[in-house]
């Protein structure tokens, strides 16, 4: 009896034994097989962008200096070098100045005479009016029609006393010869002889011919009414065609006055035209001899560097010529990578590393767009990022003030950085290591607790989500997931939906 207890004991105890191996066994293939991950919760928050790139230490102000027109260059400041206040910045050929001069004077000299000359041109000039010759033709017309109308009248006042006179003529004679026939026939039939011509056949005769003389007479007084007739129509259609004439000779007169005065105010705005130009070349004139007497030199105003000196030596101006200085201190100028203009905001602060190799920390005053031709940092393609800083079109730079204690002798290149938080607050951050892709989208794993016969396991499972933003750590993301939920950020090894994994000590 006591050798079957004994022998019970120990396959129990064996069995305990073995059980405890097995487990440790387990739990060493499951420390090695079981994918260990680190979590993390989502939660709300901001991205986190980081930019970087290149800039330049400039002038707190540029100063362009426009040079003298028409001015042959003799010497130059050159590009960066520091030139102090009444210093000279471009010394301009004094033998060609004097030859400008003595040019404007003459056209100063020319220009002069053509004002007198205009002045001349714009005098009313002397004529006799058309009117003087047609008013004396017309006066003589209307003496002639006057005289004409005169001998009309006493051509017919005489016809017509002719005709009355004959009218009484012949009344009388009708008269006369009544009593002549009367006494004849008395005395025939008195005595019974044939009548003897006596004194009333004398009259007869004489009637006969004073007749004849009366039609004479009245012919000759017709005739004159007539061409006395005719000299008035004559003389009356003179004095219209002298009226007509008048008329068009004051119609000519007017408009010859009105060319006249039209001439004489062209010829004052050209007399007005020149005096400006006099004007203006004797203003050109005088600013020629005021840079003569400064000795062809134009100088600095102020203290300043040369930017850009804008012409060579031995080139003739046009007036265009922009002679750029910087004055008033220093500041800093970043370049802008394409994609990063959102990202910088006015009063984010960057780290920025001169030439001195000294890192300094400055606060961003301002950022512009402006069209650059090239890499203003002073590079040839340089890349930063992956993003060519090479300009194309429009540039976007920051600025800021240099920073104190810092002293610069001219202008140099910078590097800089900065972290630059999101305008906008995500309801949902995840780590940019959790997001996964697959053909139906992206998805991140999180740590779900299932039941199973060796007890509660640790497993893998998916939520879909959907991407807002990313920056170079985390993401913002629309989704399902709550907050509690436990999102697998990295794990050492690979994992997929429904693998068991275990949280990293």
């Amino acid at each position: 009896m006591d050798k079957k207890r004994k022998w019970a004991v120990r396959v129990l105890g064996g069995f305990l034994l073995m059980m405890a191996v097995c487990t440790v066994i387990s739990r060493m293939a499951a420390s090695l097989l079981v994918a260990q991950v680190q979590v993390e919760k989502p939660g709300r928050g901001r991205l986190s962008y980081s930019c970087e790139g290149e800039g330049e230490i400039i002038p707190a102000e540029e100063v362009p200096i426009f040079l003298w027109q028409n001015q042959q260059i003799e010497w130059v400041a050159a590009q960066g070098s520091l030139v102090k206040t009444g210093e000279c910045l471009v010394q301009f050929r004094m033998e060609y100045l004097q030859q400008e001069i003595e040019k404007k004077q003459a056209e100063v000299e020319q220009l002069r005479l053509q004002a007198a000359q205009q002045q001349v041109s714009a005098r009313t000039p002397e004529r006799v009016p058309s009117t003087a010759g047609a008013s004396m033709h017309l006066e003589e017309a209307r003496r002639q029609y006057t005289l004409a109308q005169q001998k009309a009248a006493a051509a017919q006042a005489a016809y017509e006393q002719f005709l009355r006179e004959a009218g009484k003529n012949a009344a009388a004679a009708g008269s006369s010869g009544a009593d002549v026939k009367t006494g004849g026939m008395d005395a025939g039939n008195s005595t019974g002889a044939v009548p003897q011509e006596d004194n009333g056949g004398i009259s007869a005769r004489k009637t006969g011919e004073i007749s004849g003389e009366q039609a004479a007479r009245e012919q000759e007084l017709q005739a004159a009414v007539q061409e006395t007739q005719g000299v008035l129509e004559a003389a009356q259609q003179a004095v219209l065609e002298a009226e007509n004439a008048y008329t068009l000779a004051s119609r000519e007169d007017a408009a010859q006055d009105t060319n006249a005065a039209n001439a004489a105010q062209a010829a004052q705005l050209g007399v007005q035209s020149v005096e400006v130009q006099v004007e203006q070349a004797e203003q050109a004139l005088v600013r020629l001899q005021s840079y003569q007497e400064s000795g062809g030199k134009l100088c600095a105003e102020r203290d300043c560097i040369v930017l850009d000196p804008g012409v060579q030596i031995g080139a003739f101006t046009t007036g265009a010529e922009v002679l750029l200085t910087g004055c008033g201190g220093w500041k800093l100028k970043g370049q802008v990578a394409a994609g990063d203009e959102e990202k910088l905001k006015v009063g984010a602060e960057a780290e920025v590393r001169l030439g001195t190799g000294a890192k300094k920390t400055v606060k961003i005053t301002s950022i512009e767009k402006t069209q650059s031709a090239g890499n203003t940092a002073g590079g040839s393609g340089n890349e930063t990022g992956g993003e060519s800083y090479l300009s194309q079109g429009m540039q976007s730079f920051w600025y800021a003030a240099l920073p104190e204690h810092v002293e610069v002798q001219g202008t140099g290149d910078f590097l800089w950085s900065t972290e630059a938080a999101s305008e906008k607050e995500y309801e949902q951050i995840i780590p940019l290591g959790a997001l996964r892709e697959d053909v139906n989208g992206t998805y991140c794993l999180i740590l779900e607790e299932k039941e199973t016969m060796l007890g509660t396991v640790q497993a893998a499972g998916q939520v879909y989500v959907k991407v807002l933003e990313k920056d170079t750590k985390n993401a913002a993301v629309s989704s399902t997931l709550q907050n509690t939920d436990r999102i697998i950020a990295s794990s050492e090894k690979y994992v997929e939906e429904g693998d068991r994994v275990r949280i990293k000590d």
